[in-house]
């Protein structure tokens, strides 16, 4: 009779174990479903944040190339105020000329030859301030065209960026529908107690609300995965005998013991 009851016991023990890995292995089905939804819909809040940054990265490099090319416009601005005052002078040259042609005295005429000289010397230093300017425009629209070219296509490539996130949204969007129905079909098969417990825990502590219990290296202790707490022997001891689950005296979490480890 006592090896009936024996036996009777040991076969109950056995379901009760079988039944609750079954349990955990739907609320680690159903966390894991819980996780993806997460991450989904935490992709999907920092979208709107991404878009609007690569927009400012397009307005800036569209500013940039608008600079760019005002300066050279300015530049170019410059060299033509310089060549009005080259005419200028040249024009006030040939006016000392003829003046030299009328004048009566010595001395008038070495006031009008100073002039001369002074405006010719004038005219040369802004003929060279001319042409330096001008090799300098040459040199700032080379730089300008490569720098455009590189804007345009970085432009491009955010604006692709823009599109492809815009894709990835609209595609996240359509399948968190499908993977919350996969859930709630999970938490059907998980009894209204497991279920309302880890409900509880993931609100409180969020997601992992079920974590793996790992044994210390050369000890019998263990460890929550959660919040790494030292797990006294006898609740490790327990675990492993039932392959069941139990919950993490510090943080709360549902704890067990991965296959590999039992």
């Amino acid at each position: 009779m006592t090896n009936c009851f024996s036996k009777n016991y040991n076969e109950k023990f056995k379901i009760e174990m079988e039944n609750t890995r079954e349990e955990l292995n739907n609320l680690l089905l159903l966390q894991e479903k819980d996780e993806i939804i997460f991450n989904m819909e935490k992709r999907i809040s920092e979208i709107p944040k991404e878009i609007e940054s690569l927009k400012k990265e397009i307005e800036d490099t569209q500013n940039k190339i608008k600079e760019n090319e005002e300066k050279i416009i300015e530049m170019e601005k410059r060299l033509k105020n310089y060549f009005y005052e080259i005419e200028d002078i040249e024009n006030l040259i040939v006016k000392f000329e003829q003046d030299k042609l009328r004048v009566r005295t010595n001395e008038e005429y070495r006031a009008i030859e100073k002039e001369i000289s002074e405006a010719k010397k004038k005219k040369e230093k802004i003929e060279d301030e001319a042409l330096n300017l001008m090799e300098n425009i040459e040199e700032e629209k080379r730089k300008f065209e490569k720098f455009k070219k590189e804007g345009k296509e970085k432009i491009e490539k955010f604006k692709n960026r823009i599109k492809e996130i815009g894709e990835e949204e609209k595609k996240l969007r359509d399948e968190i529908p499908i993977i919350k129905d996969e859930r709630f079909r999970v938490s059907k098969r998980i009894s209204n107690e497991f279920l309302q417990n880890y409900e509880k825990i993931k609100k409180l502590r969020g997601i992992p609300a079920i974590v793996p219990l790992r044994i210390k290296k050369n000890s019998t202790e263990g460890i929550c995965g959660g919040c790494h707490a030292s797990l006294p022997t006898q609740k490790v001891d327990k675990l492993k005998k039932t392959k069941g689950i139990d919950f993490c005296e510090n943080c709360g979490r549902i704890l067990y013991i991965p296959e590999e480890d039992l």
